[in-house]
């Protein structure tokens, strides 16, 4: 019974999240979502700069870490915790010479509110329609600019594939998935320190 009242808040979440843009979710309208398999592999002329730009961007989520710590908010500490998690994981196989299969996840989004935009916690959720069951559910956090009135696509390249249920070559295929995919927009944080968050549970 637990299982189907999670479907269900989740199905709701995700078809009402554009009807929701005027008032529950900080004015952000979710324009278009989609998913590509991409491969990853390091590239040495790159390597000073891409550990550099690692460097600072590992700064960055460790401030937000210890901030979220501090404030005792379980759900954006999880989050980052667990991206660093996969950064790492991707880093180390990344810089044994191997190949990976790598999945970006994209997102369209403006802001038809007031505020800018600092960071976005989103996720990309596919639902067994005909079951009325949650296949996977992928959670992200960007922190992107986002001014009032203004659009950006944002993107997450991912580890782990859209379904573990599905094979390697339907993945790779040009085929739709047999399911519904679906973005759910979960948390804001605004650039004058404010936030937003879905009040519904998750």
């Amino acid at each position: 019974m637990k299982a189907c009242a999670l479907v269900m808040i989740l199905v709701f979440a995700a078809v009402s999240s554009i009807a929701l843009t005027q008032d529950a979710s900080g004015g952000v309208a979710i324009l278009k979502f989609s998913w590509e398999k991409e491969t990853i592999r390091r590239k040495a002329s790159m390597a000073a700069i891409a550990s550099q730009d690692e460097l600072v961007q590992q700064s960055q989520r460790d401030r937000q870490l210890a901030a979220a710590r501090n404030t005792s908010d379980r759900l954006a500490a999880t989050r980052i915790e667990r991206e660093n998690e996969m950064r790492e994981q991707a880093a180390t196989k990344a810089n044994q010479g191997q190949t990976l299969d790598g999945y970006k996840y994209k997102v369209t989004l403006r802001n038809d509110g007031t505020k800018t935009i600092k960071s976005i916690d989103w996720d990309y959720v596919f639902i067994d329609q005909a079951a009325q069951q949650l296949v996977a559910r992928h959670q992200f956090t960007s922190d992107e600019t986002i001014k009032p009135g203004k659009t950006k696509e944002i993107h997450v390249l991912y580890l782990i594939p859209p379904v573990r249920t599905i094979s390697a070559e339907r993945l790779a295929s040009k085929e739709p998935l047999p399911y519904s995919e679906h973005v759910v927009i979960a948390r804001i944080t605004y650039s004058d320190g404010s936030t937003w968050q879905y009040p519904q549970p998750r």
